[in-house]
């Protein structure tokens, strides 16, 4: 099965767990040095994302058990604070590796490619700090969820280097404005996860859903995952990937022909029927058995 397979590995510096059914949790573990990316992170995160990659092509057949959600966090006080610099020079709880050498920059950068082309879509659980390479990561992902002490920030520009990095001049003013990427990038100030998170009201919108303590955070990660598993596996891939063609430019013209691709794709798909048959269910039964004349769109007049 793919679980054992994977598990199989015993990655060092993650920890791998398929708790729930469907869903895949990584855990950076590196806390004491606050989970900052070591070489062998970087390889463990590669193998796994490159594991989560569909074999052949999304409508054949997979295991089982293969992952349809993802659920990224760090142990510890921390999410990820940043590439390990003395891991890099001194080889401290790993092999040592030149960061100055592009081979190595493209590691890095080549990571949040495999990310944005997974098929799962990524849950982001932030407390503390999420700093440089660390903040990229969390960027990748495609919602975030972060306690109320979770800060952000990539200092990059205060080390005498372009202040973007790893994706950053890409997602950060997609997911917040451009005046505060302007802001954030061209000082390596911190963002605070308050700030981040008032995009609910009209501003920001680096973070989701805030939680109040540490302890929370899993759980708050888990809704969301659960809520994204009772749609059907192809409904869920499509929508990552159409959501990343979006923001990657293109035309309006472009993105509807693109969902009235899928949609028609979707309609006569079995597993999609299932889920659409489900969530109609659920309707009927909330509102004490009486049929509700409701749709895909999510409200009572809506139609498929």
């Amino acid at each position: 099965m793919w679980a054992s397979n994977v598990m199989k590995a015993q990655p060092k510096t993650l920890q791998l767990s398929m708790d729930s059914p469907g869903v895949l949790s990584i855990t950076l573990n590196r806390p004491a040095a606050f989970n900052a990316l070591s070489m062998e992170m970087l390889r463990d995160l590669h193998t796994v994302f490159d594991a989560l990659q569909h074999p052949t092509s999304m409508l054949d057949a997979l295991p089982a058990d293969f992952p349809r959600v993802v659920i990224l966090s760090g142990a510890g006080r921390a999410f990820c604070g940043g590439v390990d610099i003395k891991a890099a020079d001194q080889g401290i709880g790993g092999s040592a590796w030149d960061y100055k050498d592009m081979r190595s920059q493209q590691l890095l950068s080549r990571l949040i490619e495999k990310m944005r082309a997974a098929p799962q879509p990524i849950v982001c659980a932030v407390q503390g700090a999420a700093a440089g390479g660390g903040f990229a990561l969390a960027m990748a992902c495609d919602v975030r969820v972060a306690t109320r002490g979770a800060r952000f920030s990539a200092a990059f520009v205060r080390l005498g280097l372009t202040g973007t990095d790893m994706g950053t001049s890409y997602f950060l003013w997609r997911q917040a404005g451009l005046g505060v990427a302007a802001e954030m990038l061209l000082t390596g100030r911190q963002l605070a996860a308050e700030r981040a998170y008032q995009a609910r009201h009209g501003r920001l919108g680096l973070v989701n859903e805030l939680v109040e303590e540490p302890a929370g955070l899993a759980a708050a990660a888990g809704k969301l995952a659960q809520e994204m598993l009772a749609c059907s596996r192809l409904g869920l891939q499509l929508t990552k990937e159409q959501l990343n063609s979006v923001a990657d430019g293109g035309s309006l013209r472009a993105a509807l022909v693109a969902e009235n691709s899928h949609q028609m794709l979707l309609v006569n798909n079995a597993e999609a029927s299932q889920a659409a048959q489900a969530w109609m269910r659920s309707l009927i039964s909330k509102s004490g058995g009486k049929g509700r004349g409701g749709g895909a769109g999510g409200g009572p007049q809506s139609k498929l």
